[in-house]
């Protein structure tokens, strides 16, 4: 089944879905949102990534226009939220930290009450597409009440998609699923990227996140301290090896004293750290032989999504980038 944008024909739309420039919010003393200049541009998932209380769901609520900004500008397909939500959020849908839903009333007729609320003109026919396309036509009509909190979950995603949106904003959308609705939440996410939804994605799964996503963008602290593709990020990172010897304590004693080698770290019997260039590794072989440790294993591996995060994250972070793209 295939979700159609309502607002394809609508002239004068800017190229990107989200444009934040110099963004705060305070609460108090305390900068909630620190100067963030972020886009996101068509397509695809774009994960939006940080610890708690970083700024990822206050950013979001001023994207969706329910929390006024201290500072900054806003587009959301050109358009200001403050200015005019209505108009402003025409093509985009979404839900905070969990979808509000009438747990007694059935699952369809949650979606008729917000087609009806919203306008949308979406009839029976756009309902069934949608609980099709989250896979709870055969669930339609029981209450809400007897959902698993994973349909809940996929119900809140469905009143989003009635609204037929070119832009879906979710926030923590597997919060409570169970590993296999988080597996179908991941599916239904590629699907609509498929069909050309734009999706701003918050979570703290970061495994997930690297399954699902194309682009990341990083807050830590209120500030954005990485935006962009997934693969540049990983290209980023200096490379990190697993190596297993003949005499790991020697190893690591060799090991540090290196200039390239950072981040040593030993873990039953095996060293891992990260090295700096190429040439580091023949550095390290030559050492090893010098000190007359023989090499069993020497293993380059990619750092997960996960690792790359705590890199960025944990202390010190980056400074802000400006006009970074996600």
């Amino acid at each position: 089944m295939t979700v159609k944008n309502r607002d394809d024909r609508q002239p004068g739309v800017a190229a990107h879905p989200v444009e934040v420039q110099g963004l705060v919010k305070r609460y108090g003393r305390i900068a909630a949102v620190d100067h963030v200049d972020l886009t996101v541009e068509t397509g695809g998932v774009c994960g939006f990534l940080g610890p708690n209380g970083a700024g990822k769901t206050t950013t979001l609520r001023m994207l969706l226009g329910l929390v006024r900004r201290d500072s900054g500008s806003i587009r959301v397909f050109g358009r200001d939220p403050a200015d005019d939500p209505i108009q402003a959020l025409e093509g985009v849908a979404g839900f905070i930290e969990e979808p509000r839903l009438y747990s007694y009333l059935s699952g369809r007729r949650n979606l008729e009450l917000l087609a009806a609320f919203d306008r949308s003109g979406a009839g029976a026919a756009v309902i069934d597409e949608v609980l099709e396309l989250v896979d709870l036509r055969e669930r339609a009509d029981d209450r809400v009440g007897h959902y698993s909190q994973g349909m809940r979950q996929r119900l809140g995603i469905a009143s989003c998609l009635v609204r037929r949106p070119r832009l879906l904003m979710l926030d923590e959308p597997a919060n409570g699923v169970d590993p296999a609705g988080i597996r179908d939440l991941r599916a239904l996410l590629r699907r609509l990227a498929g069909q050309g939804i734009t999706i701003l994605l918050s979570s703290h799964l970061l495994a997930e996140v690297e399954e699902v996503c194309d682009r990341v963008a990083i807050i830590d602290h209120g500030r954005i301290v990485y935006a962009g593709s997934l693969s540049e990020l990983h290209a980023s990172a200096p490379p990190r090896y697993r190596l297993e010897t003949t005499d790991p304590d020697q190893t690591r004693a060799v090991l540090a004293q290196l200039s390239r080698v950072r981040d040593l770290d030993q873990n039953a019997g095996e060293v891992t750290f990260l090295l700096d260039d190429a040439a580091g590794s023949i550095e390290l072989t030559q050492a090893l032989a010098t000190a007359g440790v023989g090499i069993r294993t020497l293993v380059r591996e990619e750092e997960t999504l996960e690792q790359l995060f705590f890199r960025l994250t944990e202390p010190d972070p980056p400074e802000n980038p400006h006009a970074v793209v996600a």
